[in-house]
């Protein structure tokens, strides 16, 4: 089976986001030709502009499916391919606000243009309305490993005697809601607790600070299935998030993590306290395992989607 991979090309030069290439190999493994299509640019422009680009590939090597990340993907793998004969398979990553314009145009693609559509979480299916396949994205557990705490503080110049509450996100991002985090804590008003934003890193480093903290905190507005919260899980850290896309399922009955019924930041403060006050590492890992959230088994259900659709 030949897969042909469309996604933005923005988060670096070249490349693609980190679960978007770690599922690209993970298919790659399960022994699919796959090729990447990163597209660069923003804008509708710009995406335009990848259409032909996209088509002329398209028409050269005759993939069986063309699998788009982002619903604007969606959209110009399904005009790359007009006339080709060429599945398209969108994966939808985040959820949407109430009513928007783009959960009316997205539902339209879903019912008479894409071949096959994948949701993260139930949670943005409900959104949809269609009942759709969820596959949340798996998380490499070879590359998400487990690490002494101190020995990992050490290797990243962190202090062994203060608290660490993570972000993992460029704080620029308004939809992540840095300025949240930042408040839920201050809240705590412990000169003890440092708040680390950690953005723009490579995984190999990632996975050091997510074994060395002893929070990640998540505060987003919206969230399909957030990666960082299974990468966290992954690290068996304690987590405190708002009540986004699936957090509360994926982390049910993990010791150690804690969901948020609001955005208000005394009621993060008094999560964060409760998870500092835990003081341990979870079984966040042993959950993912249980939920059969690797690549490798993601991958397999991913295969399925394709099968189904080509036979």
């Amino acid at each position: 089976m030949k897969v042909i991979f469309v996604a933005s090309g923005n988060k670096s030069v070249g490349t693609v986001s980190p679960f978007v290439k770690s599922q690209y190999e993970s298919l790659k493994g399960e022994g699919l030709d796959m090729r990447l299509f990163p597209i660069q640019g923003k804008g509708w422009k710009s995406y335009s502009k990848s259409i032909w680009a996209l088509r002329r590939i398209v028409r050269k090597e005759k993939p069986d499916v063309v699998h788009a990340h982002y619903s604007i993907c969606g959209v110009v793998s399904t005009l790359a391919c007009i006339g080709l004969n060429t599945k398209v398979v969108t994966s939808i990553l985040g959820s949407f606000p109430h009513k928007s314009l783009k959960l009316y145009w997205v539902r339209f693609f879903i019912k008479h243009l894409w071949d096959a559509t994948i949701t993260k979480s139930q949670r943005t299916a409900d959104q949809l309305g269609i009942e759709l396949p969820v596959i949340p994205n798996g998380v490499n557990l070879s590359q998400f490993y487990l690490m002494d705490r101190n020995e990992a503080r050490k290797g990243l110049g962190m202090s062994v005697e203060k608290k660490y509450v993570i972000f993992v996100s460029d704080p620029r991002r308004p939809e992540k809601n840095y300025t949240l985090a930042n408040k839920a804590v201050e809240a705590l008003n412990d000169g003890a607790v440092e708040l680390m934003a950690v953005y723009n890193k490579p995984h190999d480093e990632v996975v050091k600070y997510m074994c060395a903290a002893d929070v990640l905190l998540l505060t987003s507005l919206n969230e399909g299935s957030p990666n960082v919260i299974k990468e966290a899980m992954a690290c068996n850290c304690p987590i405190v998030s708002t009540d986004v896309g699936d957090v509360s399922w994926i982390t049910k009955d993990v010791e150690g993590t804690y969901v948020a019924n609001t955005f208000d930041p005394l009621e993060l403060a008094s999560l964060l306290q409760k998870a500092l006050l835990y003081n341990e590492r979870t079984k966040g890992r042993e959950r993912l395992q249980n939920l059969n959230l690797t690549v490798e088994k993601i991958a397999q259900r991913i295969i399925s989607v394709y099968s189904g659709i080509l036979a």
